[in-house]
């Protein structure tokens, strides 16, 4: 039950990105960036394309390599589930 709470709290978040994004000042990022702390530990589909962002986009793993090292030991360890370059993903 708590677990589709937190999935309905992340999908809720990540719509209000998506829409947020598309207004002149982009406040949906920061409700992207909610959903994607929500999401990750209770979907694993949200983990795995995470992951292949990070494995494709370099830029998209700078910011999140940058954004680890500033985030409370909590969602630290939540993103670092998507880290490519300490697993040898790498292409």
């Amino acid at each position: 039950m708590l677990r589709l709470l937190v999935l309905a709290l992340g999908y809720l978040m990540l719509a209000l990105g998506v829409i947020g994004v598309l207004t002149p000042i982009p406040f949906g990022l920061f409700f992207l960036a909610i959903a994607m702390l929500v999401l990750i530990p209770v979907s694993p589909g949200t983990t795995r394309l995470l992951k292949r962002l990070r494995r494709n986009y370099p830029t998209i793993d700078r910011l999140m390599t940058a954004t680890i090292r500033r985030v409370p030991a909590p969602y630290r360890r939540v993103l670092r589930r998507t880290d490519v370059s300490a697993t040898g993903q790498r292409r």
